[in-house]
């Protein structure tokens, strides 16, 4: 085992950390919003709207994230550049930054996910404070944000988090792309050097220590409010 080189890959690899924090934070953000107003419209079950997301979110999650992002990059470098030269934009697809099309990858499989997860913690939600906000004359609007986002906010914390976890791995498919990660970063010492399986424990580390620091993150949160109220 070369020590040497996994201290030498470590090093490229944390270069490309702000990369991967973006590439993960960012889709999570975007997930959480789409999918707590998705999961709303369901709970509410708002008419066609409701319907139609069950029907899209039913086919979307049976298809793999890195069979989604190779047929949206083949299609979009395809087509993108016919599309600019007839509507005469300057632009081509080789100057875009091939993060955006992560980020919309990973915040779609985001969304999906977190309605879900928002959805099952409103079905679990004490439906006897419903009744009494309209028992008081609080509009739904009103119900939704001082009754049910401030608890739904406490009890979806840790599943943010793992969801975070989650898009952290899965935004190591960005090399399939070209776009320079932690693990594609980690690798380049070892393209001359050939000490892969370095490199990969190199990356496998740094992984291993921002879902950590994520998962330590979300104990602290969610026992923060307790401490406030008295709790643990």
């Amino acid at each position: 085992m070369d020590y040497h080189a996994i201290i030498q890959a470590l090093q490229k690899g944390i270069m490309y950390l702000p990369v991967t924090l973006r590439l993960s934070f960012i889709p999570l953000v975007i997930g959480s919003v789409l999918g707590l107003g998705f999961a709303l419209i369901r709970f509410y079950n708002i008419r066609f709207f409701s319907h139609f997301l069950k029907i899209i979110f039913s086919i979307l999650k049976g298809i793999p994230v890195v069979l989604v992002l190779i047929v949206a990059y083949l299609v979009f470098s395809d087509w993108f550049d016919q599309l600019a030269v007839a509507l005469q934009f300057p632009i081509r697809f080789k100057d875009i930054n091939r993060e955006y099309l992560i980020i919309v990858i990973l915040s779609g499989y985001a969304t999906i996910q977190l309605t879900e997860v928002f959805r099952g913690l409103l079905l679990q939600f004490d439906r006897t404070q419903l009744d009494a906000a309209a028992s008081i004359g609080l509009t739904t609007r009103q119900t939704i944000r001082r009754i049910i986002l401030p608890q739904l906010w406490f009890q979806s914390l840790p599943l943010l988090c793992n969801q975070w976890i989650v898009l952290l791995k899965l935004s190591a498919l960005a090399s399939i792309v070209s776009v320079v990660d932690i693990l594609s970063g980690s690798l380049i010492t070892a393209t001359t050097s050939y000490t892969f399986l370095e490199a990969y424990i190199a990356a496998a580390v740094i992984y291993w220590i921002l879902a950590i620091i994520i998962e330590q993150m979300g104990f602290f949160l969610e026992r923060r409010p307790l401490a406030k109220r008295g709790g643990i």
